[in-house]
């Protein structure tokens, strides 16, 4: 299982990991994205799963020295990170509910169940680039997802205060 997203299910299901991992032999967790940790992951599986791709990322070049500070981080944020990523799954309904307001704007996950919120902008006039590039000359991230589709992402880095912001920026540039 790629769980890149794992734990933002897991946290909008009030379910464990585990239980969504249980149909699998082996899961792939990220620490970066949502919970904030610089680099990393983990693999779980078997023993032997394991035992073969610890030989696999050693002949492919992936050993590293004194990774403890690396592995010390992703600790931490899997002990302190997992718990507030309801507030990015509020921040990006809170979003969605800010942009769904703007003429030509169409939100098209209505139910946001977690930090993602997928959104059309073709009845505004412009295109997805014509907007993602705009807000990124202000400092404001949200990716395209097509011609006329986009994703924004709220995240460790994105609080209350950004979303607002943000939410305001994407009124004025589609609105002048």
């Amino acid at each position: 299982m790629d769980g890149a997203r794992l734990l933002n299910a897991a946290v909008a299901s009030n379910l464990l990991a585990i239980d969504f991992a249980a149909q699998v032999d082996s899961v792939w967790l990220d620490l970066s994205k949502g919970l904030g940790c610089p680099v990393g992951a983990v693999l779980a599986g078997s023993k032997s799963f394991i035992q073969e791709a610890w030989r696999w990322k050693h002949r492919m070049g992936g050993a590293m020295r004194q990774a403890g500070i690396l592995a010390a981080a992703g600790s931490w944020a899997l002990m302190h990170n997992v718990s507030r990523l309801s507030e990015d799954h509020n921040n990006a309904r809170v979003f969605a509910r800010n942009i769904e307001s703007i003429e030509g704007v169409k939100v098209l996950n209505s139910e946001v169940e977690t930090n993602l919120v997928f959104f059309d902008v073709e009845k505004t006039g412009f295109s997805s680039r014509e907007v993602a590039t705009r807000l990124s000359e202000l400092g404001v991230w949200i990716g395209e997802s097509g011609s006329f589709r986009m994703r924004a992402v709220t995240h460790l880095g994105v609080d209350q205060t950004a979303v607002d912001e943000a939410s305001t920026l994407i009124r004025e540039i589609l609105t002048r």
